[in-house]
């Protein structure tokens, strides 16, 4: 019993950093997630406003003929 008292700080310490550590990557994926959403929402922004200026290109000359 006496040497499973010895150890126990040490089981604490290591049982600590893994939870501070799981903690630390679930707060980074988040971030990445969030990064990586406002990239697809601006490609798909992007994408809908290129297709809006061809219509307009395409209005623009069926106009002016």
């Amino acid at each position: 019993m006496g040497n499973f008292n010895e150890f126990l700080p040490t089981i604490f310490g290591v049982l600590f950093l893994v939870i501070i550590w799981f903690v630390i990557r679930r707060l980074f994926a988040s971030i990445s997630d969030k990064i990586n959403n406002s990239e697809v929402y601006k490609q798909d922004t992007l994408r809908v406003l290129e297709e809006i200026r061809d219509e307009l290109k395409e209005l623009n000359r069926n106009n002016s003929k």
